[in-house]
């Protein structure tokens, strides 16, 4: 079983996954989630309202995660227990990098809010990443179990509300 899952994740990551149907199509840099977060991250005027904003994106790209997640999960279920596996190390490891920040840096002489502003802003792109990233598997396997190899999905990505 841990053969043939290592088979398949070498031969997905030989495949061109980061298509530009799933990065245009799918994932714009337009979509409505980052037009939103563009849009909102010029209003806020107090420290409250920013940390408002970046947790609230901070969520909504979670749940985009595991929305891609569970999409690709419904396609190869055989994998479900090593797909969630995977993904706990993952999150623990954004945790760990944190704390092992967070208890060896001087937040005071490097600014807090600085600090805290690029921790979580690069965390929002690491969960807007892995949910392309679980699209892109999504597809990738998706054309490679269709029958005729040409799957092609017209609508885009459901994004989590």
């Amino acid at each position: 079983m841990k053969k043939l899952f290592l088979i398949l994740l070498i031969l997905i990551i030989n495949i061109p996954c980061f298509s530009q149907v799933i990065n245009i199509d799918y994932f714009p840099k337009n979509n409505d989630i980052d037009k939103q977060y563009e849009i909102d991250m010029q209003s806020w005027s107090t420290n409250y309202e920013w940390r408002i904003i970046i947790g609230k994106y901070l969520s909504i790209w979670k749940r985009q995660m595991y929305l891609e997640m569970e999409r690709l999960i419904s396609i190869i279920p055989h994998f479900e227990k090593e797909i969630i596996k995977n993904q706990k190390k993952w999150e623990e490891a954004i945790e760990q990098d944190f704390k092992l920040i967070a208890e060896n840096v001087d937040l005071n002489k490097i600014g807090r809010e600085v600090y805290i502003g690029e921790y979580c802003t690069a965390r929002i792109e690491l969960y807007r990443n892995k949910a392309i990233y679980y699209l892109c598997l999504y597809y990738t396997i998706k054309d490679q179990i269709s029958e005729d190899n040409l799957y092609t999905d017209i609508k885009k990505a459901e994004l989590a509300k």
